[in-house]
């Protein structure tokens, strides 16, 4: 599978003194859960956490994301089905839904949902940009009444069809997993893509990849940003010299300090 040469990420509990409520269901599927964590001296605004795992992988409780906390946003991390579970758009499907109960249960955690971002690593990267891309495909069951105004995009697949040569056919596989049938089928590919869903009133993206990423290519990225730019959607880039997959050089304090400023700036003002 895409990451299964990558290092294992450990289970890390949130900061003393964040009021957590886990295992809130959204569905039927045991997957189909999320968790909240609110700091402790409340919140200004929810960030919604996707997590990676090449769509078959890892689950919600891997959170890479604790700053956010301390820079006053509530952190809900939202399970979804795995590949192996369910094909595409399944996966899509529960992100939406988990926003969706989000938004229901926001009042009684005190959550502002006008100011609502997503943030997502690799597959979970793929899964957040097409949340918020997508809004007007039926089939990916958005909830119409839920904004979301700023996403963060660490080296998220953009273009399901096109891959890097080291890992073209460990991406390939792991897509063909995630798309069941609809693999062999160009337009399934296509609509299953971010980068084809650009468009005005696209929200605004921070697209986070490493030019030494041989897992998922760093041109997936820029190529997300030039179409996101030509629509107008006034997206963000950082790539970092030397980064790679999952790699401790794509998580600094320097960075997240970045994504906080971005989020401060979209979600605040």
């Amino acid at each position: 599978m895409l990451e299964d040469d990558l290092p294992p990420l450990p289970e890390v509990p949130p900061p003393p003194g964040t009021r957590s409520v886990i295992d809130i269901p959204f569905g039927p599927h045991p997957r189909q859960r999320l968790d909240l964590h609110v700091p402790a001296s409340g919140s200004e605004g929810v960030i919604a956490f996707v997590h990676g795992g090449s769509w078959a992988r890892r689950d919600r409780k891997v959170v890479r994301c604790w700053y956010l906390l301390e820079c006053g946003y509530a952190v809900a991390s939202l399970g979804y089905r795995l590949s192996q579970h369910a094909p595409f758009p399944a996966q899509v499907r529960d992100v939406n839904a988990g926003l969706a109960k989000l938004s229901r249960i926001a009042p009684e955690h005190g959550l502002r949902m006008d100011r609502l971002g997503l943030l997502g690593l690799s597959a979970g990267g793929h899964l957040a940009a097409l949340a918020a891309l997508a809004r007007d495909v039926p089939d990916f069951a958005p909830d119409p009444g839920i904004r979301i105004r700023a996403v963060v995009d660490y080296y998220g697949p953009s273009d399901l069809a096109r891959s890097g040569a080291r890992s073209e056919s460990a991406l390939n596989e792991a897509v063909s997993q995630l798309l069941g049938a609809g693999a062999a089928d160009a337009q399934a590919v296509s609509r299953a893509s971010p980068v084809n869903h650009c468009q005005a009133g696209s929200p605004p993206f921070l697209l986070i990849h490493g030019d030494a990423d041989t897992v998922v290519p760093v041109r997936q990225s820029l190529d997300l940003h030039a179409r996101l730019h030509s629509v107008g959607a006034d997206p963000e880039l950082i790539v970092v010299p030397g980064g790679g997959h999952v790699r401790p050089r794509m998580h600094t304090p320097e960075i997240e300090a970045r994504i906080c400023r971005f989020l401060d700036h979209r979600l605040k003002t």
